[in-house]
């Protein structure tokens, strides 16, 4: 093996030289220049708009786990239902389907309460046949999902 001392030498060939302080003050006057006139006394406004798009946030948030809540989880329970998209669109809605295609059970966890919960991994699929009624061509719409649902754990 080397010394370490030559392989210093190599690798200080490799760097690049400095600038001298001459080279460093030129180039920082052109930046300075092409930056142009510093801005005075300029303050930013905050607009508010961060409060209506954290409280509609919260609202989609709040409605999707109302959603989930409220619909049951046994695939055979939900039926393909036949509802009519506004003719105004010219799309039709035939039929919309969900299924599970896999559970993996991931074991416990622990949620934010420090209550233990059971893990279970979904890997779901939406189906959706739509009806373009100008052409009469009918669209599968696929949308995969993968869920992890929190099941309470009672007994041990």
């Amino acid at each position: 093996m080397q010394a370490p001392d030559p392989v210093e030498t190599i690798l200080a060939r490799l760097m690049p030289p400095a600038f001298s302080q001459d080279g460093q003050f030129e180039i920082e006057e052109m930046i300075d220049e092409l930056a142009g006139p510093e801005p005075e006394n300029v303050v930013g406004i905050s607009s508010g708009r961060w409060q209506v798009r954290a409280l509609i946030g919260g609202g989609i948030a709040a409605a999707i786990g109302a959603l989930i809540a409220v619909l049951p989880l046994d695939p055979a329970s939900r039926v393909a239902a036949v509802v009519p998209v506004p003719a105004a669109s010219g799309l039709l809605l035939l039929s919309e389907s969900d299924r599970i295609e896999s559970m993996t059970d991931e074991g416990w966890q622990e949620d934010f309460n420090g209550l233990a919960m059971r893990a279970i991994r979904l890997n779901a699929v939406e189906e959706n046949s739509v009806l373009d009624e100008e052409s009469g061509m009918v669209v599968q719409i696929s949308e995969n999902r993968e869920e992890v649902l929190l099941v309470p754990i009672s007994a041990f």
